[in-house]
């Protein structure tokens, strides 16, 4: 079997990526038509969602400011933000460990580049996020929050979780096909990191190990929607781990495409 040289390894991993980016228009009509499929026939469609995490953050808020003695009007917008990205952050990584293998049957039959089931996975999601959002603007006008110039900050904290996701679900996506076990091994590690990461408690207001918040890139990814729609400045310390997984997990991942790219197939 003829081998490939390591530039010539890349150049094609490099062409994968682009093909995918040059077919943006395609793949996100198929993260829409997918969240469609999956409200067929219902009277309100995907703003099921909307009221699902309505009911969930409004039921939850007043027990949780209750039980940790906390202002609700203080609390509810913290937590609800916490809530709605973390369901964007675990929808992405759950349904990465799948993408190659419910794509399967696609990529034996058309020619299609590896990277667009990711795209499209990462724009479904994003898209379920936003679907999710009104509810964060019924916290802000009941909380009495006020409008903040940091809140333009989000669009800078979005790009950047958004490619953090994008290398994220492509390295799940490769190791996971490669390896089966490791699903249910990144299941079982997100259900301990919901407790670790501050989403349903608060640094500021209750006390935890520094290294927690710290060290633990799942709050920075969060942080980077959270704090702007909080009228917030992004801290040092949340854009430092953030670009520090970017750069590190996305030249890692860029390599590990580069050399499995081709093997994918045979795998699935």
């Amino acid at each position: 079997m003829k081998r490939h040289s390591y530039p010539t390894l890349n150049a094609l991993a490099v062409a994968d990526l682009m093909a995918s980016l040059r077919s943006t228009p395609f793949w996100m009509s198929l993260a829409w038509s997918d969240i469609l499929q999956r409200y067929r026939g219902s009277l309100i469609g995907p703003f099921w969602l909307t009221i699902s995490s309505g009911v969930f953050i409004f039921g939850l808020g007043p027990l949780y400011s209750a039980l940790f003695g906390l202002d609700v009007k203080k609390y509810l917008p913290f937590m609800s933000l916490g809530l709605l990205v973390w369901g964007f952050l675990t929808g992405v990584i759950n349904e990465a460990c799948r993408a190659m293998l419910d794509n399967a049957s696609m990529m034996k039959q058309v020619k299609l580049p590896r990277t667009l089931f990711i795209f499209q996975l990462v724009a479904r999601n994003f898209m379920i996020l936003l679907h999710t959002l009104p509810v964060f603007i019924i916290v802000f006008f009941y909380c009495d929050l006020s409008l903040s110039l940091n809140m333009l900050l989000i669009v800078p904290g979005a790009v950047l979780l958004l490619a953090n996701m994008f290398w994220i679900s492509l390295l799940l996506s490769i190791v996971c096909a490669r390896f089966r076990d490791l699903t249910q091994i990144v299941s079982s590690i997100l259900q301990l990191s919901f407790f670790l990461t501050p989403i349903i408690w608060n640094p500021r207001t209750q006390h935890a190990p520094s290294w927690i918040v710290d060290l633990n890139p799942l709050y920075a990814l969060i942080q980077l929607l959270r704090a702007p729609l909080l009228g917030e400045p992004l801290s040092l310390k949340v854009i430092a781990m953030a670009g520090f997984c970017l750069i590190v997990g996305g030249a890692f991942t860029a390599w590990l495409f580069s050399r499995a790219r081709k093997q994918i197939v045979y795998w699935i």
